[in-house]
């Protein structure tokens, strides 16, 4: 009898026995017994990476990319604004250097990095400006791409994406509440216009003002940036990633935070007037309503339908009485004709213009240097041969950046993300973890930023860096959260 049970014993391969843990040597692997010395010799090596192996370091990033933000609001720091800004991009290419070990496929990490070797190309084409805007350019766009392979080398858990995610909530619904405080006490909350805005003629400044029911004529909020509208960026955010952490969290401070931050938003998003924005807001607010629908969620969907339907309703009618007619006329004109040709009005023609005229004169690319903030800091002004170029949307950056093979590959990265992340969102496994629920915001957000390149160069800005930070932080955290067994989370 004792040697049945002796014999019956030593053949299990299991959590206490033998010392012995179940653990998913990588994503999707079965499981199999590993020695616990093993895990904790494991462990030790991720700790002794210290900072630069901790997915902390995440959280930490999105809080210097907050800092540089506010930084150009000194004015004391006017004369190192160059510095500042590329201080982002500079630490982004550092980390890449710096953060160790292997790292993680994200699927659209091969279409992104092809298209960023042909991008790369244009060294060599005659149509490359100075030579230091065009290592900035090429530096840059590296950098936007850059989490993308060093967040993946790092051990990120849910709850480290989640403290990222409410850093960029918290933050961005606080420079909409700024905007609104901005427009409430006209000429206090206000920071030093962009010169690069003022730089634009008397007319052009005029243009983006507006007057209020009191009488008063203020900037379109600006929030924490200096150019006006600028706002609508946190407005944005904060509705988004409040409307996940609302349908997350189940403690009552934190639903009232959320909802805070979507009132908030939406008043500031109305009052900043930047249509491109709220049609964003729209397409990524109706595919998380779609993922909601589709998955079955519909508790979920009815609340969060419930919830921004109302707040949009009334924050809409506190904008009209504080703004008064330049408020109401600027939102209406979205719904005078049908959408294509308010598109076309707005931005459309640079996109006709773009596939109709610069595809065929650029068809592998213009060189580097020649647009954009590089080609203002860094470029040649006095070179007549190669001169700036103008790029309102990212579809004609693409173009500049390597005619059709850029085209072609960056976008369908894009697309590659979408589907990744709308498989997570469907998703049934694990639902205590809620991964589902962030793979439906980050498809949702990515649809959004898809939407976002047909109205200005999306991933020649910190706002590109972000999007590839949170698809490859998400992308870590789900990988991290395969490879341990549920007794060890």
């Amino acid at each position: 009898m004792s040697g049945q049970r002796s014999h019956g014993t030593a053949g299990l391969q299991g959590p206490g026995v033998l010392r012995r843990r179940y653990v998913r040597r990588a994503p999707g692997a079965s499981r199999e017994a590993t020695p616990e010395g093993a895990v904790v010799a494991s462990r030790g090596a991720s700790a002794g990476g210290g900072l630069l192996a901790s997915g902390q370091l995440v959280p930490l990033f999105v809080g210097l990319l907050m800092v540089c933000q506010v930084a150009l609001l000194v004015e004391a720091l006017a004369p190192l604004r160059v510095v500042v800004r590329v201080l982002a991009f500079g630490v982004s290419l550092l980390l890449l250097v710096l953060v160790r070990g292997k790292g993680l496929v994200h699927p659209a990490l091969p279409f992104v990095l092809g298209a960023l070797g042909f991008t790369a190309l244009q060294f060599v084409n005659p149509g490359t400006g100075a030579p230091l805007a065009a290592v900035a350019q090429v530096g840059i766009q590296l950098a936007i791409a850059a989490p993308l392979l060093w967040v993946s080398r790092l051990s990120l858990d849910l709850r480290t994406f989640r403290r990222t995610l409410a850093l960029l909530f918290l933050f961005n619904a606080a420079s909409a509440g700024v905007g609104v405080l901005q427009v409430y006490f006209p000429g206090r909350f206000q920071p030093a216009l962009s010169s690069v805005v003022s730089g634009q003629g008397e007319g052009y400044v005029n243009s983006l003002q507006f007057e209020t029911t009191d009488g008063a004529r203020v900037f379109r909020p600006m929030g924490l940036t200096d150019i006006p509208g600028g706002a609508s960026t946190g407005g944005f955010y904060a509705v988004l990633l409040g409307g996940g952490f609302l349908l997350s969290s189940r403690r009552g401070p934190y639903r009232l935070l959320s909802l805070g931050g979507i009132l908030v938003g939406l008043f500031s998003l109305y009052l900043s007037q930047v249509r491109a924005m709220a049609v964003m807001l729209a397409v990524c607010l109706v595919a998380l309503a779609a993922v909601l629908a589709l998955s079955g969620r519909l508790g979920r969907l009815l609340a969060l339908l419930a919830v921004v339907g109302t707040a949009g309703v009334a924050t809409f009618g506190w904008a009209a009485a504080v703004g008064g007619g330049a408020v109401v006329d600027r939102w209406s004109a979205l719904f005078e004709s049908n959408p294509e040709d308010v598109y076309q009005r707005n931005r459309g023609y640079f996109l006709t213009g773009t596939f109709d005229t610069l595809l065929p004169e650029y068809p592998l690319g213009a060189g580097l240097g020649r647009y954009g903030m590089v080609n203002a800091y860094f470029g040649d002004p006095t070179d007549f041969e190669r001169p700036s170029l103008w790029a309102e949307i990212q579809w004609t950056a693409w173009v500049y950046d390597g005619g059709i093979l850029v085209l072609l590959l960056y976008p369908t990265s894009l697309l590659v993300s979408l589907w990744w992340a709308f498989r997570v969102a469907r998703s049934r496994e694990d639902p205590d973890r809620e991964f589902w629920l962030w793979g439906a915001l980050l498809f949702a957000y990515n649809l959004g930023a898809l939407a976002l390149t047909f109205s200005y160069p999306f991933f020649m800005s910190q706002t590109g860096m972000e999007f590839w930070l949170l698809n490859a932080a998400l992308f870590s955290a789900m990988s991290h959260a395969k490879t341990v067994h549920a007794h060890r989370r």
